[in-house]
């Protein structure tokens, strides 16, 4: 009990708002600028390796991992709603099922999608690519992507507790581990040191799952030695039917907005490989470095789920609509930044990540001045996502991500790029134009939902047996 009483020494269903967010949006935005770091190192060091070929396969090859990471996303979006609205309730111990509950759930998930990709990736890749060189090179670097699939991310799972616990220090200290690990380890496993000759392409998936592994492990360490809120044994990591089944049903819906999303970006993928490699390219280069840059926007959606969530459980609901409101204005400033310097400093970047002919440098800049206008919306699409999800209200987002992604987005890119023949640039403009939607009806979702219903609509705490 005295170590419970130390943890549990901030509040944050008490105190000014902007101290709240920023006490877990620091951290957390720290600890997503760790995990691209180490993409980042795996690019710069693969776009030495061999050229447009090698950034194209690894592009085709990370967009089935992520697709298939959605589920993961609903279950561990599911779980921290429950342990945020039981911790700020004053409920510890249920907290601690949920956490409990929800590693075992993922783990459950990766450990099968990890020996059915790593059986099927030919065959998934050949969906994406008919080019040879980039087929035989993405089959060999997804299938040892998916060997690291659970660490890769259950990293990720993990975190997601911690700070809905209201503990990103913890989560932080995990995903530190990985950019530190996978600086050293990436350039080791592509190409060898003192008598190891490398392995390639292979090498930069070994080097980016050996730093989530250690830092997974790490977590694992923090949990079961008893320093966290969420710190659980083995009565909580039994399976609970019936919390499964909540975890389940509130998690569906996230995880299948993230499969629309996901898969919209697959077919969106395989249009722009109909363009050859030095596209898909400068995908990859424009793709991760936006992934950094919304950095600040996750962190600040981890911020608001958590405190969202926790201040439902308290029912302090105008405190959880107040905070909706600081986040979106902090927002609007910070990435409308952020995406301009984006814009100004893209052809420095292209150029940065290995690629030296005129003709990549160029379609790579227009790719990440293009991504970076819908970079804004949608930063501000995933901060409203936030709020949703810390009041378990998970459906909103995927009814928005159905109808932008798949009856707007999609036949966009293809009629923009093919029939009008404008090329690649025509899936970029295409994919901004879906962000700007997405955020559009999101906020507007928002706002009807807070007038008519409230924020504590959805509370997982009126369901009494949970």
């Amino acid at each position: 009990m005295k170590n419970d009483t130390k943890i549990n020494s901030y509040n944050f269903t008490k105190g000014r708002i902007s101290r709240g967010i920023s006490r877990i949006a620091i951290p957390s935005c720290l600890e997503n600028v760790c995990w691209n770091l180490d993409a980042l190192v795996e690019v710069y060091w693969i776009g030495r390796l061999g050229g447009a070929e090698y950034l194209a396969a690894v592009s085709l090859a990370f967009m089935i991992i992520f697709f298939l990471r959605a589920v993961g996303f609903g279950f561990r979006t599911a779980g921290s709603a429950i342990v945020a609205q039981k911790i700020g309730s004053g409920d510890a111990l249920g907290a601690k099922f949920a956490a409990a509950q929800t590693i075992l759930l993922a783990f459950i998930y990766y450990l099968c999608v990890s020996i059915l990709g790593f059986i099927f990736s030919p065959f998934l890749m050949s969906l994406l690519t008919e080019d040879a060189k980039v087929l035989s090179l993405g089959i060999s670097y997804l299938q040892t992507s998916f060997l690291f699939f659970a660490f890769v991310d259950g990293i990720f799972t993990i975190g997601h507790q911690f700070r809905a616990s209201g503990e990103p220090r913890f989560s932080l200290y995990g995903q530190l581990c990985s950019p530190i690990i996978s600086f050293f380890s990436v350039p080791f496993f592509i190409y060898g040191f003192s008598g190891f000759s490398g392995l390639g392409l292979c090498g930069g998936a070994i080097g980016v799952g050996t730093g989530r592994l250690i830092g997974v492990s790490l977590m694992f360490f923090i949990i079961f030695t008893g320093r966290s809120k969420i710190s659980f044994g083995i009565k909580e990591i039994c399976p609970n039917f019936q919390l499964i089944c909540q975890i389940v049903k509130i998690g569906w819906p996230a995880a299948t907005q993230n499969l629309l999303e996901r898969g919209s970006s697959l077919i969106l993928l395989k249009i722009l490989s109909i363009f050859g490699p030095v596209y898909l390219a400068a995908w990859t280069v424009g793709n991760r470095v936006s992934l950094l840059a919304r950095n600040p926007s996750f962190g600040i959606q981890a911020a608001l789920r958590t405190m969202v969530g926790q201040n439902i459980g308290a029912k302090k609901f105008d405190r959880a609509t107040d905070s909706v409101k600081f986040s979106l204005l902090a927002l609007i400033i910070l990435m409308g930044s952020i995406a301009f310097l984006l814009f100004i400093f893209a052809e420095n970047l292209s150029k940065f990540f290995g690629l030296k002919d005129d003709l990549s440098i160029k379609v790579a800049t227009l790719c990440l001045r293009i991504l970076s206008v819908g970079l804004f919306f949608e930063a501000i699409f995933r901060m409203i996502l936030g709020a949703f999800h810390g009041a378990a209200n998970t459906k909103p987002p995927m009814v928005v991500e159905f109808f932008t992604k798949w009856f707007v987005q999609i036949p966009a890119a293809y009629i923009i790029s093919i029939v009008l023949a404008f090329g690649g640039s025509g899936v970029w403009f295409a994919m901004s134009g879906g962000q700007i939607l997405s955020c559009v009806f999101l906020l507007l979702w928002y706002y009807f939902w807070i007038k008519k219903k409230g924020i504590g609509s959805y509370s997982i705490l009126k369901n009494k047996e949970l």
